[in-house]
């Protein structure tokens, strides 16, 4: 079983998927993961899952 962590990334502090982003961004099922300082998170109701 996995747990999901709320992050301690805001969405003020990172904008994933805009054309400054250099992150790699990863499918995951219905929505994108993107790999940050070794981990992955996506966004979720106003703040970032890590996954």
């Amino acid at each position: 079983m996995t747990e999901e962590v709320k992050a301690e990334h805001t969405l003020a502090e990172h904008q994933h998927g805009g054309p400054d982003c250099t992150h790699e961004a990863v499918q995951h099922g219905d929505h994108v993961d993107y790999v940050h300082d070794g981990h992955k998170h996506a966004e979720h109701e106003g703040h970032y899952d890590e996954h």
